[in-house]
């Protein structure tokens, strides 16, 4: 069962494209870290204000684009990007009050 300050993977990210389609709109997002050439983890990385991108040609990998969440750190306007599965916070406006990421939640509920 969904927990009061708990959000669906699915409902964040169909939440980040609309944010995207509102000028100036941004989100908080914390994820882990890793690095899949040397099988570590750096920890969490909070991002207070992002926002969706394009992905760009040199975010192609291995694995399938779908799995990969593009943003930009308007802070730094540094593009970045994440497994979606690698995310764990989200804050939404206007509150941005942090809402625990669940991927394993049934939709359905």
């Amino acid at each position: 069962m969904k927990q009061a300050n708990e959000i669906s993977g699915t409902e964040a990210i169909n939440r980040m494209r609309l944010l995207k389609k509102v000028p100036g709109a941004h989100f908080t997002l914390i994820h882990l870290t890793c690095n899949l050439r040397k099988r570590t983890t750096d920890g969490m990385r909070k991002v207070e204000r992002c926002r969706l991108r394009a992905s760009m040609r040199s975010d192609q990998a291995e694995t399938d684009p779908d799995h990969y969440l593009p943003y930009e750190d308007l802070d730094t306007e540094e593009p970045r990007q994440c497994f979606k599965k690698l995310i764990r916070y989200v804050g939404f406006p206007p509150t941005y009050k942090l809402q625990r990421v669940n991927w394993f939640t049934n939709e359905k509920e």
